[in-house]
C-alpha cells in the first residue's frame, strides 16, 4: 500500500499560504537511487488546478515516476490524494492514463462548492484539521485502494507531517515555481500580477476558463524550471515544446475578460461554475450551397517519395478484421469490450456509424475514456490492405462555418490510419487527424490558408499559397510530411520537435474525393474519444487522438487563425549540416523478399552522417509500399524487406536520415530477379 502520513497545518489565513512547488532530492538514499521528493503547497482549488498543470508537465517527461516522496500542504493536499490513489504506481516512463485518471477527475472535483458541503462536516475527532487536508482524507477514504504496491512514492499530508518527514527543510537544491511569477513563454507579468494570481483562494466551484488559465501557468512554470535546469533532455533527444493543455486560453485578452471577478469571494462560496464566454456554438448544418464551396476549393495534395500512408476514410479504423486472427474493436477505458470489425459473444458490431457524440447506435452511452483499437500486426501494411477498397481511399471530409467577421471558413479534415514522424517509429500512434483551413472573404475568394500543426500551426496569406490550374479556378497544393502527416506549405524541411517534418515533393499528387460532414452529423464526427489506442509513455512520444468535433478549431476556425504563425518562406531547417547523402542501392528479388545492398562514400565533415535509413518497396504505377526503418552500421550493409503477395513490386527507395533525424534524398533501384 502506499505510504501515507498526515499532519496538521498551521493556523493561517487562506491567502497568505504561497502557491508554489518545488521538485529536488531530500533523502540521501532517494538521491542515491535517482528519486526526487516535490513539495505542493497552495491555498484552495487554486493550487490544486495550478499543481495539475505542473505535474502534466512532469508526466509527461516522466519525471513522476523518479518521485520518491510527495509532501502537500493546503490545496496542494487535494492534487496528492489523487496521485496517492489512481496512479498506479510504480511508474515507467509517463503515465499514460493521466488525462482520465487524474486531470478530468481533478477538474471535476473543482467545478463543486466543497466549503458548503464542510459546513455539514462533522469535525474530525481529537484535531483541528485544514479544510483541504479534510477534504484530502476524503477523497482516500472514498477511493477504493485494492492492492498496490509497496514501491510507490510516500506520501505527507499536513505542515506538522511535512516537519517531522524532513520535507520542511533541506530544500537548498531543488527547483521551484510559485503561481505569482511570470513564465517566458507562458502569461506576462502584468497578467499574472493583475489577474491570475488574484484568483481567490477557496474551495467553491471554479469554472472553465480559472481551472484552464491556471493549469496552464502551472504547466509552463513547471517547464520553465526544468528547461533552465536541464531536465527536460534526455539521450540526446529534445521533448517536444511546452503545449499547454488548454491552447485557447493563452490569448491575453480573453483571459482578463473571463478572470475579471475571479477573485471575489462570497460567504458561502459560488455555487455553480462560472461560465467562460466562448465563440459563438450555434449549430451551422450542411447545405448545397456549403457543400458546393468546399467542392470547388477541395485541396490537392502531394504526397512524400516514401509516403505510404494515404488520406482515407474514418471508417478505415472500424473496417479491419482478419478472419479467425484479429479484428478492430472499441473499448471503455479499463479495457471492456464494447464493439469489434467481427464481433464475439456480446459485442456490438464496429461500423463508422456505431459512434455518436453521447450515445452508440445500440443505445449504450459513450464514455470519458473510450477508444478505438487498431488490432496488432504492422499499421503499414493494415492501411495499405484496407484503401484496396475504392469506397475508402483518398478522402477529405469538408465542414463550413461562417464567422463574425463576414469571413466563411472551409475546413478539410484528414484521416490517416497512423502515423510515424519521418517513418522512424518515433512519435508512432495509431489513427491521425489532420486539418487544412481555408478563409473566403465576403466575395467569396479565398483570403488566407491555415495549416494546423500540433507543434504550431502555419498561416498563409493566399497569395504565398502554392496552387495548381483546375477547370474552375486554382486550388491549392498542401504537402502532408512524411509518416507524421502535418500539412506543409511546400517540399522542403520544417523544424518540428524531436526529429523535423519533411516532404520532398516526390509522390503523387492527390485530389481526394469529399465528403461532407457538419455540427449536423454525422454522429461519428463530435464522438468524444480517441482514434486509437496508442497513449504517451515517454516524452517524445505521442498520443492516438480526438476526432474534429471534439477539437476548438471545430467551433472556433477564427482562433486557429489568429493564433498561427506567419510562415516566413523558411523551407531547408537544419542542425547546421548539409543533409546525409543518398545511399546507393542495389536490389533483387528472392521469394516474397526484396534483398537490397546499400552503401555510402567517405564521410565529409560538413555533412551530417546518416545514421538510420527509411526503405519501401514501390510498384510499376509508383505506389509506396510498407515502409521500414533501419539503423545503420557503418557505410555499407543490406537489408530485406517483406513484399506483400498482392503487389507488382518494381523496385525500391530508399533515403537516410541523421542522428537528429534530418533526412537526405531518396535512391531507387529496380528489383533484379
Amino acid at each position: 500500500m502506499t505510504n501515507l502520513m498526515f499532519g496538521h497545518p498551521p493556523r493561517m489565513a487562506a491567502g497568505e499560504r504561497p502557491t508554489v512547488g518545488r521538485l529536488g532530492g531530500i533523502a540521501n538514499d532517494e538521491i542515491e537511487r535517482g528519486e526526487k521528493a516535490l513539495w505542493l503547497a497552495g491555498g484552495g482549488f487554486r493550487a490544486a488546478l495550478f499543481h495539475l498543470g505542473a505535474l502534466t508537465r512532469l508526466n509527461e517527461l516522466g519525471l513522476l515516476s523518479r518521485t520518491g516522496t510527495v509532501g502537500a500542504v493546503g490545496g496542494g493536499s487535494i492534487v496528492a490524494a489523487l496521485l496517492a490513489t489512481r496512479v498506479p504506481w510504480p511508474l515507467h516512463g509517463a503515465y499514460r492514463d493521466w488525462p482520465e485518471r487524474v486531470a478530468e477527475p481533478l477538474r471535476e472535483i473543482t467545478r463543486r462548492n466543497v466549503r458548503a458541503r464542510s459546513l455539514l462536516w462533522r469535525p474530525v475527532a481529537g484535531v483541528t484539521v485544514g479544510l483541504e487536508e479534510r477534504y484530502a482524507r476524503e477523497l482516500i477514504a472514498a477511493a477504493e485502494l485494492g492492492e498496490q504496491s509497496n514501491w510507490g512514492p510516500r506520501f505527507v499530508f499536513g505542515a506538522s507531517g511535512l516537519t517531522l518527514s524532513g520535507l520542511a527543510a533541506g530544500w537548498e537544491e531543488c527547483l521551484e515555481w510559485a503561481l505569482e511569477l511570470p513564465a517566458g513563454a507562458g502569461y506576462d507579468e502584468r497578467l499574472v500580477a493583475e489577474t491570475i494570481a488574484t484568483v481567490r483562494t477557496d474551495l467553491d466551484a471554479f469554472g472553465e476558463a480559472e481551472q484552464a488559465v491556471l493549469e496552464n501557468h502551472g504547466y509552463l512554470l513547471a517547464d520553465a524550471a526544468l528547461r533552465a535546469d536541464g531536465l527536460t533532455a534526455a539521450a540526446g533527444i529534445e521533448p517536444l515544446p511546452p503545449l499547454p493543455p488548454h491552447p485557447p486560453w493563452m490569448d491575453p485578452e480573453r483571459v482578463r475578460a473571463a478572470l475579471g471577478a475571479s477573485s471575489r469571494r462570497t460567504p458561502i462560496g459560488r455555487l455553480r461554475p462560472r461560465r467562460a464566454k466562448r465563440s459563438d456554438r450555434a449549430p451551422q448544418p450542411r447545405s448545397p450551397e456549403l457543400t458546393a464551396l468546399l467542392e470547388r476549393h477541395r485541396p490537392l495534395l502531394r504526397y512524400d517519395s516514401l509516403e505510404c500512408s494515404r488520406a482515407d476514410s474514418a471508417a478505415t479504423i472500424c473496417s479491419l478484421a482478419v478472419p479467425g486472427s484479429r479484428s478492430n474493436s472499441l473499448h471503455r477505458a479499463d479495457g471492456t469490450l464494447i464493439a469489434a470489425v467481427a464481433p464475439r459473444g456480446e459485442a456490438a458490431r464496429l461500423e463508422l456509424s456505431f459512434l455518436g457524440a453521447t450515445s452508440y447506435s445500440d443505445g449504450r452511452p459513450v464514455e470519458s475514456g473510450d477508444h478505438l483499437d487498431e488490432c496488432g500486426g504492422s499499421l503499414a501494411a493494415d492501411a495499405l490492405a484496407l484503401r484496396a477498397d475504392p469506397e475508402l481511399a483518398d478522402v477529405v471530409y469538408g465542414r463550413a462555418r461562417r464567422g463574425p467577421a463576414g469571413l466563411l471558413w472551409l475546413q478539410y479534415w484528414l484521416f490517416f490510419y497512423f502515423a510515424d514522424r519521418g517513418h522512424l517509429g518515433i512519435e508512432q500512434h495509431e489513427g491521425d487527424w489532420q486539418l487544412i483551413q481555408i478563409g473566403l472573404g465576403k466575395d467569396g475568394e479565398p483570403r488566407v490558408a491555415t495549416l494546423a500543426r500540433d507543434v504550431g500551426s502555419l498561416r498563409l496569406a493566399w497569395e504565398e499559397v502554392e496552387t495548381a490550374g483546375d477547370e474552375d479556378g486554382p486550388v491549392a497544393v498542401v504537402y502532408p510530411a512524411r509518416g507524421s502527416h502535418a500539412p506543409l506549405p511546400r517540399a522542403g524541411t520544417f523544424a518540428a520537435p524531436v526529429v523535423p517534418d519533411h516532404n520532398d515533393g516526390g509522390g503523387p499528387l492527390v485530389r481526394p474525393r469529399l465528403q461532407p460532414i457538419g455540427d449536423d452529423g454525422p454522429g461519428w464526427v463530435r464522438w468524444p474519444g480517441r482514434w486509437g489506442a496508442t497513449r504517451r509513455r515517454e516524452y517524445f512520444e505521442a498520443e492516438s487522438p480526438h476526432g474534429p468535433g471534439r477539437r476548438a478549431e471545430w467551433w472556433d476556425p477564427a482562433e486557429l487563425e489568429r493564433e498561427a504563425q506567419l510562415w516566413d518562406g523558411e523551407t531547408a531547417a537544419s542542425d547546421g549540416l548539409a543533409p546525409p547523402p543518398a545511399p546507393q542501392l542495389r536490389a533483387r528479388r528472392e521469394d516474397g523478399l526484396a534483398l537490397v545492398e546499400y552503401s555510402f562514400g567517405e564521410p565529409l565533415p560538413e555533412v551530417a552522417v546518416p545514421t538510420r535509413l527509411v526503405a519501401a518497396p514501390v510498384d510499376a504505377r509508383g505506389e509506396v509500399g510498407p515502409t521500414r526503418a533501419l539503423a545503420l552500421d557503418g557505410e555499407r550493409g543490406r537489408f530485406t524487406l517483406q513484399l506483400p503477395p498482392e503487389g507488382d513490386w518494381a523496385g525500391v527507395r530508399a533515403g537516410a536520415a541523421s542522428e537528429r533525424g534530418l533526412p537526405g534524398p531518396v535512391a531507387a533501384a529496380r528489383l533484379e530477379r
